[in-house]
């Protein structure tokens, strides 16, 4: 009988899926061994019954994966998946949106609060100018923004917008917030449906918390930021290819925007040089799920959906991507 593989496409660490062993043998893509390549298009892609996306997964790689049941998203994004190749296999593609959504929301609060409060530029001037310390220490001195009362601005009221809005009402904030579909009555509770524009024109602090899409693409644009309201701030830690950077930097430096916290760049680390020259700028090299907790809890629940799919269970946790494309008996 054949071996069961399950392809990981990159290690991450304090992620662990080995409880899938010894049932299946787990390949990881970015490590594989002498041995392990020269097997790979032969006898481990057509044996493969999983694909744990931790990097991209290609149109090729899902076609060459013959039994493969399962895509697991590491995470809520998907965009790095050919979902559509996917659905046209009838393979399901499943995303945990719910494990990130805790600590990428308290990411948002911290950039949101740390740019308000320069404390990221402060902490560095302080560090660094020492031969005039007491002038940063003068009664005074270096003022920051207050967000109490302040307006929050969430693009995308899924489930880490959800919890930042939590956080920001809980801390004397106004929400509005902006995405395909209004809320229900019922759930919007504190929080106010505004359309795109509109909610950037009244909002003293912008979150960015949609997935990226052909209509997000690019949504931050410069007639986007001119609608922003003078003086405001800009957190992302959804997508970066939702910002344009170029604008973003020029409308930082003109004194529109009062200073921005971004966690994610374009292709995941194509950081415009000029943003480190940028005092009111936070840059985090995509830290968003990035905690040991999160970590744990996100190969736990993976293991436990691609356990369930590849033994022909039903699935009862975690997000069906592309469910719509499927046929009845996947779904």
């Amino acid at each position: 009988m054949s071996e069961r593989y399950i392809i990981v496409i990159k290690k991450v660490p304090n992620e662990d899926f080995s409880p899938l062993e010894p049932e299946f043998k787990l390949i990881y893509l970015d490590s594989l061994s002498n041995e392990e390549k020269e097997r790979l298009y032969s006898d481990i892609l057509p044996n493969t019954e999983g694909i744990i996306a931790t990097g991209p997964v290609t149109s090729e790689l899902i076609a060459k994966a013959l039994k493969l049941k399962v895509i697991m998203v590491n995470g809520a994004g998907y965009d790095d998946i050919d979902v559509r190749a996917a659905s046209a296999l009838q393979i399901p593609v499943y995303n945990i949106p719910d494990t990130t959504a805790a600590a990428t929301a308290e990411l948002a609060f911290i950039l949101m609060f740390s740019v308000a409060r320069r404390i990221s530029e402060l902490n560095y001037r302080i560090r660094t100018d020492t031969d005039h310390i007491e002038d940063y220490f003068s009664i005074g001195a270096n003022p920051g923004m207050s967000l109490s009362g302040k307006t929050l601005g969430i693009i995308g009221m899924g489930n880490i917008g959800s919890r930042l809005a939590r956080m920001a009402i809980n801390m004397n904030m106004k929400v509005v917030y902006t995405q395909r579909n209004q809320l229900p009555i019922g759930l919007e509770q504190s929080k106010r449906f505004m359309y795109f524009h509109d909610l950037l024109s009244v909002s003293d602090v912008v979150s960015i918390n949609c997935p990226l899409t052909d209509e997000t693409r690019g949504m931050f644009n410069e007639k986007a930021f001119m609608r922003m309201k003078n003086g405001s701030i800009l957190i992302n830690t959804a997508r970066g290819e939702i910002v344009d950077q170029k604008q973003m930097i020029r409308f930082l430096k003109n004194g529109k925007l009062y200073g921005a916290g971004i966690d994610v760049f374009p292709n995941n680390s194509s950081v415009d040089p000029e943003l480190f020259t940028l005092p009111n700028v936070i840059i985090t090299p995509h830290i968003g799920t990035n905690t040991f907790e999160t970590r744990q809890e996100m190969s736990a629940r993976i293991v436990s959906i691609v356990k369930a799919v590849c033994d022909n269970e039903a699935v009862l946790r975690g997000n069906l991507v592309n469910g719509h494309n499927l046929k009845s008996k996947k779904s």
